[in-house]
């Protein structure tokens, strides 16, 4: 199969992910592949502070490749969507945050591929959906698990049983998306808000998405633990250092991954 995932610097601190599987850039594996293996080297990019996943042409993702999923067995189906969550994993795992900018469709993979990134921006001709119950499927890359996460439990159940397809507006509405904007500028957006994230302590960053997606997992009293022993190496920093320093000076902080 030809495709392309390539991975382009935007500025000094901004990656970009750009899906590239013509013509509706299906989830096939070996694209899933190609996200993790740019993802796995990421983390330890001392200049990287915000990366951005996106679609070329007019989707981001329309789902799985169907033809693909038709060919496997039972171990084989399951070994596929358990490779999707590994990559899908690996975002969550990742210092960075991971912003979603959704230039077009996202069904299926697409939307669990958004679902897996911290925070998703809509061109407002997006469609959004799980529609794999009229295939006879259901979700296999967290659909069911992240769904419900991001809207109410009613609204997940209700889009998860009915595979309704809804717009950017609804799926803002809802809590699915965090901004809808005018159609072409999901990408130019993204990468504003990046710029925002970048300029601030990347360590501290770093530290808020971890404490967020690790007390997402546990309780609220676990959750303020995790919040304490996150808070506290960060008082020894030189981004501290800087960031107090500049507060008082009245100047714009110069933060340096630390």
């Amino acid at each position: 199969m030809a495709f392309e995932v390539r991975l382009e610097r935007r500025g000094a601190h901004v990656g970009v992910i750009t899906i590239d599987n013509p013509p509706v850039n299906a989830l096939h594996p070996d694209v899933s592949d190609a996200i993790h293996a740019h993802v796995a080297k990421l983390g330890d990019d001392p200049d990287l502070r915000v990366l951005i996943i996106t679609g070329a042409g007019r989707h981001f993702m329309a789902g799985g490749d169907i033809a693909f999923i038709q060919s496997l067995d039972p171990y084989r189906a399951e070994r596929y969507v358990l490779g999707v969550q590994k990559m899908q994993d690996a975002l969550g795992l990742l210092p960075q945050p991971v912003i979603a900018a959704l230039n077009g469709t996202a069904l299926g993979g697409g939307c669990e591929l958004a679902m897996a990134c911290d925070i998703r921006i809509a061109d407002e001709q997006a469609i959004l959906g799980q529609p794999e119950v009229q295939l006879g499927l259901i979700p296999g890359a967290g659909g069911t698990q992240n769904l419900p996460r991001l809207v109410s439990i009613g609204t997940a159940k209700q889009l998860l049983f009915t595979g309704d397809r809804i717009d950017a507006a609804e799926a803002h509405r809802i809590g699915l998306v965090d901004q809808v904007v005018p159609a072409g500028t999901a990408l130019d957006e993204a990468l504003a808000v990046a710029e925002r994230i970048a300029a601030n302590a990347p360590a501290a960053v770093a530290a808020v998405k971890r404490a967020v997606n690790v007390g997402l997992q546990c309780g609220s009293v676990d959750g303020h633990r995790v919040e304490a022993s996150l808070f506290g190496p960060l008082v020894t920093t030189k981004d501290f250092a800087e960031g107090t320093s500049a507060f008082f000076d009245k100047r714009p902080a110069n933060f340096q991954r630390t």
